[in-house]
């Protein structure tokens, strides 16, 4: 093969992106999304934290429920008279929840499917466990029983098992960050991969380049480069666009006051690493299943998949799943990676397997993309 023939033909498709005005669109547009992810998360934050809740009961608070209520941050409680009224309350949104108190049993209504009742849900909880402690210690002490000796008989300790300690909230922010940023990888892939493929099938341009003095081979591997290139930009991009945005929210977020990211240089130099084999391993996957496609409309529709598989680590991390299983599903496995380095919880053990599995997939997939496109079928379908 031609090193000249290859260089042409991944300027040709640089340039074409650059020329297309709705493609170099959704390219630059697609990193501006994640500043604006990260700084939606912090203003919903500290919307949360300095939100007023209220919760309705019926029944008139003792002075110890007034004192434990008073120590509760952001919670209200507002009396009425009966279970209708509380039910009317409700409905009209003057308060996120409601307490009912029969005899000695107290029920809390909330609605756990939003966010404001399960915090409302939390709170009447920690004021319940508060005042039924208040009850239990003002007993012991009319029996003349220590209190200590019932409630403070062992000390206990927090320890965190993880080398940073973080928000949960952020932590979930932080991975779904990560999660859009291998997204972007695909979908940058799968957008000039689509042109470069079945869209000169389409236009018919495909069959005229084939009668320069240019091999299949040298073709295939300027678009597969091209692909690549461009993924590679696109998720560089998009990673510097969120740590600056990080360091501005906790600048702007009080929410955000406490959280740290782990950027260094082998932090950086990994995340460099990841994005560059994400970007070969889905620009070969897309150029094969594109090249498969007869029309432009059906390369995409056959790609859509493909940008699901980011996904999975997040899904992961939420339910807090073992990661292990995942380290060979490619794509996915690099998403995994990112973000274990972005949390500095990095593992160079399963490391070591995401990226050794990934280039492994790289050389399957060329070799394969090699085969297919010397047929006839493939080229000309």
């Amino acid at each position: 093969m031609k090193w000249n023939n290859i260089r042409i033909t991944i300027f040709k498709e640089l340039r074409g992106i650059i020329r297309d005005k709705k493609s170099l669109q959704r390219l630059l547009l697609l990193p501006i999304i994640i500043p604006a992810i990260i700084m939606l998360f912090g203003f919903l934050f500290d919307y949360m934290e300095n939100s007023k809740y209220v919760i309705g009961v019926n029944y008139e608070l003792s002075t110890a429920e007034k004192a434990i209520a008073k120590d509760l941050k952001n919670i209200e409680f507002a009396t009425y008279k009966d279970k209708k009224e509380l039910e009317s309350k409700y409905e009209s949104r003057e308060i996120n929840g409601y307490i009912i108190k029969r005899d000695n049993e107290y029920t809390i209504y909330t609605d756990p499917t939003v966010s404001s009742g399960e915090i409302v849900n939390s709170y009447a909880y920690s004021y319940l466990e508060s005042y039924s402690q208040s009850l239990a210690t003002e007993y012991l002490i009319q029996e003349k029983i220590d209190p200590n000796k019932i409630f403070n008989n062992i000390t206990i300790k927090d320890k965190s098992l993880v080398k940073e300690e973080t928000d949960s909230m952020f932590t979930i922010l932080l991975s779904l960050v990560i999660t859009y940023v291998l997204m972007i990888v695909v979908l940058a892939c799968s957008v000039v991969a689509t042109d470069a493929t079945s869209g000169e099938k389409e236009r018919g341009t495909l069959e005229t380049i084939l009668t320069f003095p240019v091999k299949s081979e040298e073709l295939v591997a300027g678009k597969y480069l091209a692909t690549a290139i461009l993924g590679c930009l696109s998720g560089i991009l998009s990673y510097i666009l969120t740590v600056p945005s990080i360091y501005l929210g906790k600048s702007m977020f009080k929410a955000f006051e406490d959280i740290t990211i782990n950027v260094n240089l082998e932090s950086t130099l990994l995340v460099l690493l990841v994005i560059v084999v994400s970007a070969l391993l889905s620009a070969g996957v897309c150029i094969a299943l594109a090249g498969k496609a007869k029309t432009y409309k059906e390369a995409q529709s056959s790609l859509q998949f493909i940008s699901f598989l980011p996904m999975i680590p997040y899904f992961i991390k939420v339910m807090d799943a073992d990661t292990s299983m995942f380290s060979l599903v490619p794509i996915a496995n690099c998403g995994m990676a990112l973000n274990d380095i972005t949390m500095n919880n990095i593992k160079y053990n399963d490391l070591a397997i995401i990226i050794i599995s990934t280039i492994v997939y790289i050389i399957l997939i060329i070799i394969f993309i090699s085969k297919q496109y010397k047929s006839e079928k493939t080229l000309f379908s």
